[in-house]
């Protein structure tokens, strides 16, 4: 079979289709993921072929959605609507359409809407897999875009409406091209639950540290499952860090993940004199200071190195609430503080501190006295132990690899029902 995966987003929204990818791979399919053209190394360092990217920068994007506030609330995203994204839609829908030539099935992220689109030029089997609960209304399970917890039954089925407002918004941007490529009938893109007539299958995946079931009023083309998280072939780390890490105790990480990280500077400053405060050491994402890579002072700026070589070497996390950052640190047994700024982070948030493992979240610059309160938390010998133990649940339960096999096997029992399918 002849899959196209394709995602729109940060580093975060590539990662796991990339694992997904792999286990494709390995079970005999030809497979080829388009992502924005930020991540095409990425993509074939992970030993998949990388599609055609559209011609933006998804780093230059975020940059200027940070500036604005694009990103902060559903009233700015609509807000900015015509000057963010409508500009974009053509070149990626060409891109879409040239990766889904000759493929067999389409796999994408909620917001590749594209994708569909293409799916439904070429006539074959399309499917969503969303890393954050958006897909399916649920009275069990909240929107993740727009709850911040559980809200009740009517009120959690009622959040999802926040993702239909998007879709329209993006179903009137592509609505010419899609006349032009796609014939009658077609139904509405806000509708989810079929595509070409028949159920349009829809994985979440979430992190399994989360402890969240499969609610019971999904319906049966919605499968949750855990999140793919993708496993480094290396374990070894670069001399100097290996030198920073022997030379004291183990360091907080801090880092806010693949998002935009203006203004991030001034943010910092607290921080860290309210770690040395404490006794404590850190290593900081080099995307948060200007500083080169090395020293800084007790401290140590870190280059680009996956989180799961680094984070077993560190005391706790802290970060921006990223599925794969939360996955990753809970896989470590690290406890996690959160600095939510947007969308599924808040909810992420409020998730991870229900297990025990982070502590209430806090707002995005919070002040010395509250730092020092989260930072307790970390440091807490409990927690500590909250987190090895769940970190040991995780191992006997697998990691990216079980979870990627659920997904690899729900795409094929789709494709193999497809009536017109070929592989």
């Amino acid at each position: 079979m002849r899959i196209s995966i394709q995602t729109l987003g940060t580093l975060g929204d590539v990662m796991p289709y990339l694992t997904v990818a792999r286990d494709l791979i390995a079970r005999g399919h030809d497979v080829t993921v388009l992502a924005p053209r930020d991540y095409q190394a990425v993509i074939t360092e992970a030993g998949v072929t990388a599609a055609a990217p559209p011609g933006f920068s998804v780093k230059d994007w975020m940059t200027r959605s940070s500036e604005r506030g694009t990103l902060r609330d559903p009233v700015h995203f609509f807000r900015d609507w015509p000057v963010m994204i409508r500009p974009h839609v053509r070149d990626v829908l060409e891109s879409a359409l040239a990766a889904a030539r000759n493929a067999n099935l389409v796999l994408a992220n909620p917001i590749a809407m594209p994708a569909r689109l293409a799916a439904e030029h070429h006539q074959i089997p399309f499917q969503l897999m969303a890393l954050q609960p958006v897909l399916t209304p649920s009275a069990r399970l909240p929107c993740a875009m727009i709850a911040r917890t559980d809200m009740g039954g009517l009120l959690n089925r009622a959040s999802y409406l926040a993702v239909s407002a998007a879709l329209a918004g993006l179903a009137t941007a592509l609505d010419k091209e899609r006349v032009r490529l796609v014939t009658r009938p077609r139904p509405s893109l806000t509708d989810l639950s079929h595509h070409l007539g028949r159920p349009l299958p829809r994985i979440t995946a979430l992190p399994a540290v989360l402890d969240i079931r499969q609610p019971g009023d999904f319906d049966p083309a919605s499968q949750l499952v855990d999140y793919p998280a993708l496993s480094s072939s290396e374990t070894a780390l670069p001399g100097a860090l290996s030198d920073f890490l022997a030379a004291g105790p183990p360091p907080f990480h801090l880092g806010l993940g693949s998002m935009s990280t203006a203004g991030a500077g001034h943010r910092l400053a607290p921080w860290l004199d309210r770690l040395e405060a404490a006794g404590q050491r850190a290593i900081l994402a080099h995307s948060l200071t200007d500083h080169p890579v090395g020293a800084y002072g007790r401290h140590y700026i870190c280059g680009p190195l996956p989180h799961d070589r680094l984070f077993p070497h560190c005391r706790a996390v802290i970060h921006h609430g990223g599925a794969g950052t939360l996955d990753t640190a809970a896989r470590a047994g690290r406890p996690q503080i959160i600095l939510p700024h947007m969308l599924d982070q808040f909810w992420n948030a409020a998730m991870l501190a229900r297990q025990g493992l982070a502590p209430k979240p806090s707002g995005r610059s919070p002040k010395p006295d509250e730092i020092d309160r989260l930072l307790a938390f970390a440091l807490s010998p409990k927690v500590a132990g909250t987190a090895r133990q769940r970190a040991d649940e995780l191992a006997a339960r697998g990691a990216g690899q079980p979870a990627a096999r659920s997904i690899s096997a729900i795409i094929e029992a789709w494709h193999a029902d497809w009536p017109t399918s070929a592989s």
